[in-house]
């Protein structure tokens, strides 16, 4: 019997990020919970023009909660006194995801508002450790946010100028993904962002066996 392997729980990862970046982006104040080098851009973009001061805390939310998530991540996947929890970190990421619904539920929060950025915090922070975990056992070609790397990747192989075409499904596969659930969660913030959050939190918990259970390049080679 052919073992399960991680890849499609990572692939359904590229689908939790499309749903979350629609629904900050769109009903919780123009700034991305995953996708860091949109906020970066954005804050260089707001310096240049003069408004760097104003928009400041609002682009540091999610770049310094972001980035404390990766390095706890990181520590939770390298520390010596974690061993044999490698998986660990996603589950923490389910659990913040539905912290941030609950909140989002209970607080209604208006794009830009105080309640607003905490919930895209808390995100940015989920996503700060699901960015780490997924390094940790990473795929190869099988993207949940550098979609510009695994474009040029697809396109710089096609077999007509020379390519080998190799590993193009696991490209496409992705960009797919993550396009169809940016449209969906652009559709559904329309109702609210809790619903945004709410079908990013089904689609986390149907990945979770394979994240925790699966196959994953990381595991040790048995003998």
């Amino acid at each position: 019997m052919q073992e399960r392997t991680i890849t499609p729980g990572i692939f359904l990862l590229t689908a939790v990020c499309g749903l979350i970046d629609a629904t900050t982006f769109l009903a919780l104040g123009n700034v991305f919970a995953e996708i860091m080098t949109g906020n970066l851009m954005f804050l260089a973009f707001e310096i240049g023009q003069g408004e760097g001061r104003a928009a400041l805390p609002t682009y540091a939310v999610p770049l310094v909660t972001f980035s404390v998530g990766a390095v706890g991540g990181g520590y939770l996947l390298r520390s010596a006194r974690f061993p044999g929890r490698r998986r660990h970190p996603f589950v923490a990421v389910a659990v913040l995801i539905a912290l941030a619904l609950a909140l989002t539920i209970a607080w209604q929060p208006v794009a830009g508002s105080v309640s607003a950025m905490v919930v895209v915090g808390v995100l940015a922070f989920a996503m700060g450790i699901q960015n780490a975990a997924v390094l940790h056992h990473l795929i190869p070609d099988v993207a949940t946010n550098v979609m510009t790397l695994t474009l040029v990747r697809l396109l710089s192989n096609l077999s007509i100028i020379g390519g080998d075409n190799a590993r193009w499904r696991f490209r496409v596969t992705s960009l797919t993904t993550f396009f169809v659930a940016a449209a969906l969660g652009a559709a559904l913030v329309r109702l609210g962002p809790a619903a945004g959050l709410a079908a990013a939190l089904a689609v986390y918990l149907i990945a979770l066996p394979f994240l925790m259970l699966a196959r994953s390049p990381s595991d040790p080679v048995s003998a």
